[in-house]
């Protein structure tokens, strides 16, 4: 039976395969431990990319997304600081 890919992310966290190097509201970076190898998962531009040969979205990505929040535009003017 094949693992599904939010099953392997998780196992991937739980068994700590994944680092987090950097994290900012431009663009994330992380090494994750696969089965078989060592991958670099980046966040960028607002696209997720994998070093690992799977051509679609992997468990990497999934595992790093999973731990960090992307990015999101602030709503001008939703909160002006003035409570009176």
């Amino acid at each position: 039976m094949t693992e599904r890919i939010g099953d392997k992310a998780k196992r991937l966290l739980v068994s700590s395969a994944v680092m987090v190097v950097s994290a900012s509201t431009d663009e994330i970076l992380a090494h994750v431990r696969g089965d078989t190898d060592l991958y670099t998962v980046e966040w960028n531009r607002g696209h997720w990319a994998c070093s690992c040969p799977c051509y679609s979205t992997c468990s990497h990505v999934t595992a790093v997304s999973m731990v960090t929040v992307r990015p999101v535009l602030r709503l001008v003017g939703a909160y002006s600081g003035d409570e009176s």
